[in-house]
């Protein structure tokens, strides 16, 4: 093992030439030897003639699967495939700074025994309803985690640097198919009780998903992993119970249905079959004007929608795994302490109740 060697690994299923060929010329750091792992997780993906040529003359090594994996299954690979002291994982549609391998080579000299170093990746100027929707939710907070935190106990995998010596041989879970970099960045991190330097000036800049366009099933996605990761070992230590969201309220309203209909109540749960998703628009509208600084009801619809395919993604991996101690059930994504309080209160929380309140109390009112 090299400790003056640096492998860069990018899964790939799309082989995007321009930005690969970013990567792959970025200025070497003196002394250091860089070795490029390109990892590709689509056997049907044409691959363009300048990456061939370069691995041909063996400038990089190109990875081509005979099946789709997954992008755990391709890191691990590609993380195998090398031998360097240090890893760089880089996602394959990101376009790095000219300095990014000499900011971390800079890191390795002054901190050789880190676990790893965090980096930074940027997303453009929210441009339309869905990005603003995407900046207000914050769902690229996480990517910025290391611009307003010393250190950090894990970091989205588009760029962060591990030290081989310190990693889990277990390396990413492939039967995630999301949130693998959670489970394994913080499985590694709470096994050594170390975390991973904080390294701002080292920088990628990723473009908005599909060019902006609506983020549903990569919402959706992001939940189902979270569900999944909520019932592992190790993070179900970090896990607690709070109120029902709003799919998770309806599923219980369905179910209720027929007995209130016995009952005679059943207007009940058909009044707040409508009050439940309408309290969590006007909820939405208030967050788009209180943090987003907008009166937009098409901004305020799809905040309601990527946290709602979240929510429910969440919900159908529990339902899936038929884990009824996964319902209700939340992660603390700090990881801060283990066995985190129950029945958390924000604003937002607080407002949606508060609507409920005063939608039911109208209905109620309007009936008698």
């Amino acid at each position: 093992m090299h400790n003056r060697s640096i492998d860069i690994v990018i899964p790939t299923c799309r082989l995007n030439e321009k930005a690969l060929l970013g990567i792959i010329h970025l200025p070497p750091p003196p002394g250091f030897k860089v070795n490029i792992y390109i990892i590709s997780d689509n056997p049907g993906a044409i691959v363009p003639g300048s990456i061939s040529h370069l691995h041909d003359t063996g400038k990089i090594t190109l990875q081509v699967n005979s099946k789709n994996l997954g992008a755990s299954a391709a890191r691990n690979a590609g993380i195998r495939a090398g031998n360097s002291k240090w890893i760089l994982l880089l996602d394959d549609d990101v376009h790095p700074e000219q300095n990014l391998l000499l900011v971390y080579a800079k890191a390795i000299q002054q901190n050789e025994n880190a676990p790893g170093f965090a980096g930074v990746t940027f997303f453009p100027e929210p441009f339309n309803a869905v990005t603003k929707a995407l900046h207000i939710h914050g769902v690229t907070s996480s990517f910025l985690l290391p611009l307003n935190n010393a250190s950090v106990i894990w970091s989205p995998t588009a760029n962060i640097m591990l030290n081989r010596e310190k990693i889990d041989n277990a390396l990413f879970d492939e039967s995630l198919a999301t949130a693998e970099d959670i489970d394994f960045l913080v499985r590694n991190s709470l096994r050594l009780n170390e975390r991973y330097i904080s390294l701002p000036e080292a920088v990628v800049h990723h473009s908005w998903w599909n060019n902006g366009k609506i983020q549903t099933k990569r919402m959706f996605d992001y939940g189902a992993g979270a569900g999944r990761l909520a019932n592992k070992e190790l993070i179900r230590k970090y896990t607690y119970i709070d109120f029902t969201n709003t799919p998770e309220t309806i599923l219980l309203l369905l179910l209720l249905y027929p007995l209130a209909l016995m009952a005679g109540v059943g207007y009940i749960i058909t009044g707040l079959l409508i009050i439940i998703p309408l309290s969590e628009y006007i909820t939405n509208w208030l967050r788009a004007i209180i943090k987003g600084k907008t009166y937009s009801a098409r901004i305020a619809f799809h905040l309601l929608w990527i946290k709602n395919c979240y929510e429910s993604g969440f919900l159908y991996s529990t339902i899936r795994d038929l884990s009824l101690r996964g319902f209700a059930r939340r992660i603390e994504m700090g990881f801060n302490k283990p066995h985190p309080g129950s029945f958390r209160l924000n604003r937002w929380k607080i407002i949606k109740l508060a609507v409920i309140s005063i939608l039911s109390l109208l209905i109620l009112w309007r009936r008698t």
